[in-house]
């Protein structure tokens, strides 16, 4: 993973399992967050996060630390 990958690994983790209100996001019974809203809110608050972007970080972690839920269109932490 390059730097800016890592940069936005470690924003997302921050977020999604710790401060998801910091941004405006709310997580669902099951820990989801719809990723349009992710990527809005992030954006929204002066971060640039791209979907592709998103989906490389996910991808890019052995253990996983975010799984996507079966339809791809929310992301939690694991």
């Amino acid at each position: 993973m390059n730097k800016r990958l890592t940069k936005i690994s470690k924003y997302m983790a921050f977020i999604i399992r710790h401060e998801p209100q910091s941004i405006g996001l709310k997580l669902d019974e099951g820990g989801y967050t719809p990723v349009a809203d992710l990527i809005q809110n992030a954006n929204s608050s002066g971060k640039s996060i791209t979907a592709d972007q998103v989906q490389q970080v996910v991808a890019g972690h052995d253990p996983p630390m975010f799984a996507f839920s079966d339809d791809g269109t929310r992301i939690r932490g694991i």
